[in-house]
């Protein structure tokens, strides 16, 4: 069928574009992750940038994503998804279009995976500087926990009792 070979087409070229992005995300993750090793804010900044603009495309893909399945569907729903409309498609296509769609699983998860990792890394990293902010305004020691600052300790309202007396 001609409509079928056609939507085939778009969706094959959608789904090469989002290989693409997600390659060069990958990259970007990989250029990143040795920008922290290095400890250069100049390149994480730079690499963050393109990190963006990738996601923008990304998202503008998955507005294309979206109108092809509703040029098929005008309604729809949350569970319509392009793997769903292949596998309704006669082979050839439909097993080189999921091939191509287990390729970008694959590929998400990987850079899902090295994004957590960074975050994880950066969420750390903050917390440490904190510390180490902490320490060298208290003059090298840490503040306690319940004193809420200079002339401000924290009371629970209860009293200590001296066996003594």
């Amino acid at each position: 069928m001609l409509a079928e070979a056609e939507l085939s087409n778009e969706i094959d070229q959608l789904l090469s574009a989002i290989i693409t992005l997600q390659g060069e995300l990958a990259g970007v993750y990989r250029a990143k992750r040795d920008a922290v090793r290095r400890a250069s804010a100049a390149d994480i900044d730079r690499l963050t940038v393109r990190e963006e603009r990738l996601i923008d495309l990304l998202k503008v893909h998955l507005r294309q994503r979206h109108q092809i399945l509703q040029r098929v569907n005008p309604m729809v729903g949350p569970g319509d998804t392009l793997e769903k409309l292949v596998r309704t498609f006669a082979e050839p296509l439909r097993g080189r279009l999921l091939a191509r769609m287990e390729e970008i699983r694959r590929l998400v998860e990987a850079n899902r995976r090295e994004s957590w990792v960074l975050w994880i890394v950066s969420k750390q990293s903050l917390r440490l500087f904190a510390d180490m902010l902490e320490l060298i305004a208290n003059g090298g020691r840490k503040s306690p926990v319940y004193f809420a600052g200079l002339g401000n300790e924290i009371s629970f309202g209860g009293a200590i009792l001296d066996a003594s007396a």
